[in-house]
């Protein structure tokens, strides 16, 4: 799909002229959606994560912080994935589409302060009907996302069935690599994982996959991991449940 014209009821954020492309990743086809010029007005996105408010979350493994985006966005990605996008996941019956989550997130974790699940790609949920969207507000220097396989049981995407053989195969695996007398964010394949696919970052990009697929940031730490949203990985990370 590209340069398709894309409209709501009511007043919206999404740029009309966004172009979009689908793929599919991998032995498992895992879908994925990039689309480049997703809204209207970036920059007033990037203003609205300026002046504070960012805070570190305890109850994730995000390596940086996060605060809430604004609600009109987070209301309005649902009306865009049920309106505009649930074909391309193969969801053409879902009758409703909700926003779990959306939030500016940046990422400014230093390498000595990474923790070890930090180094590996990881997975969000193992809900077969939730979507990770990922809108970039950055420049590609900044790094995109890369999706991968866990070499030694082949896994592309963790489903409930799958997580007792991933769950104490990768633990085993970790302790064994030691990662932490080298942290060092992942950014391409290593011993424990494949990397099969890599979005590059660009301004007002959105990408959407399946929240079970294994993935990663490119986060680059010769930038510096500004701190500023005008000057670091500014991203907006949110979940949408379709059903």
């Amino acid at each position: 799909m590209s340069d398709v014209s894309l409209k709501v009821s009511g007043s919206f954020l999404l740029n009309e002229s966004a172009c979009i492309t689908r793929l599919t990743l991998g032995q498992e086809k895992i879908p994925l959606l990039i689309i480049d010029n997703f809204v209207r007005d970036p920059d007033e996105l990037i203003a609205a994560a300026e002046g504070g408010g960012f805070a570190a979350d305890g109850q994730n493994f995000y390596p940086g912080k996060r605060k809430p985006a604004p609600g009109h966005y987070s209301r309005q990605l649902s009306e865009i994935f049920l309106f505009h996008f649930k074909a391309a996941f193969g969801l053409e019956n879902a009758v409703h589409a909700r926003t779990l989550a959306s939030t500016f997130a940046i990422s400014d974790t230093s390498l000595q302060q990474l923790r070890p699940i930090q180094m590996l790609p990881h997975f969000d949920t193992c809900d077969s009907h939730q979507f990770a969207l990922v809108h970039y507000l950055c420049g590609e220097e900044h790094g995109g996302t890369s999706f991968y396989r866990h070499r030694s049981t082949g896994f592309e995407t963790i489903s409930e069935s799958r997580l007792a053989v991933y769950g104490p195969k990768l633990k085993q695996q970790a302790i064994a690599s030691q990662l932490h007398k080298n942290p060092a964010y992942i950014n391409g394949s290593n011993d424990l994982f494949e990397q099969i696919f890599s979005v590059d970052a660009a301004m007002n990009r959105m990408i959407i996959y399946p929240s079970k697929a294994l993935h990663s940031g490119n986060i680059n730490p010769d930038l510096g991991l500004s701190s500023e949203p005008k000057q670091g990985r500014l991203t907006i990370s949110s979940f949408i449940v379709v059903g």
